[in-house]
């Protein structure tokens, strides 16, 4: 595999060429830390799975608002380095989800697979927040709108919990997405389905193109083997003022019979 680090300032690009006919473009949702060098978000899964990609990693957390990373993605638009490619995806989680929608365009994608996706910058859209009142960036410029140049014929497919009502707002923002349902996980879904055992065919069916609603509903029934999901659900159940008799009654017994999980 050839695997090359290019540094552009705040971003480092990676890419991990292998001779695929698919590129999977993975955007982090974490800023590097100093003198600590790690793998991009989904690297090792793209590599093991013989795709091309390129993968994108952060400095600091501005949320992909530097000019240098959208004059790097327009530069490769130009060279013609995505029209090589028989499928290009985009890949990413919160604000690596954002970026995964916003330089959908700039790809070429012919997909975007984006878990629990914020998709605005705009201050108080869908309203304001702790963690938008504390983050750093312009809010309401160019880039601001991840949903901006999204063409419509790209495939969206959208991962994030119903009941989770900031995670749904931007959700319901992508316009004909194929919305995937994670009772419970709150803005954890990557450990969420982890935890139950189906992050890594998920994803892959997802970035393939082969993934379905009843395959994901059936490997959705073993979610009771999340500790994220036990944990969301008990506070549901408080929240709609049930007995803590029956909120721990109910997360025991779809916990199993594993005295150890128990």
């Amino acid at each position: 595999m050839d695997i090359e680090d290019i540094d552009i300032g705040n971003t480092i690009a990676r890419s991990c060429l292998q001779g695929s006919p698919r590129l999977v473009v993975c955007f982090d949702n974490r800023a590097l830390e100093k003198n600590k060098p790690r793998l991009g978000w989904a690297q090792a899964l793209v590599a093991q799975e013989s795709w091309d990609g390129l993968h994108i990693l952060p400095k600091v957390l501005d949320w992909y608002q530097n000019q240098e990373v959208w004059d790097l993605f327009a530069t490769l638009r130009k060279s013609g380095f995505f029209d090589g490619y028989k499928s290009v995806v985009t890949y990413g989680s919160s604000m690596g989800g954002f970026a995964a929608l916003a330089f959908a365009a700039l790809c070429g994608a012919e997909r975007v697979v984006a878990l629990q996706p914020r998709t605005t910058l705009k201050w108080g859209v869908p309203w304001p927040s702790d963690m938008s009142a504390k983050l750093k960036y312009n809010r309401t410029g160019p880039h601001a709108d991840a949903l901006l140049d999204l063409n419509s014929e790209v495939e969206r497919l959208v991962f994030v919990d119903p009941f989770y009502a900031r995670d749904m707002a931007h959700a319901d923002r992508v316009a004909g997405a194929r919305v995937f349902h994670t009772p419970y996980a709150a803005h954890q879904i990557p450990e969420y389905l982890a935890e139950i055992g189906i992050l890594r065919e998920t994803m892959c069916r997802a970035i393939g193109g082969t993934l379905t609603g009843a395959w994901f509903k059936e490997a959705m029934q073993a979610k009771t083997k999340s500790a994220i999901y036990q944990r969301g659900l008990a506070a549901e159940l408080r929240r709609r003022g049930e007995p803590e008799s029956a909120v721990v009654q109910q997360s025991v017994s779809q916990l199993g019979s594993d005295p150890k999980t128990k």
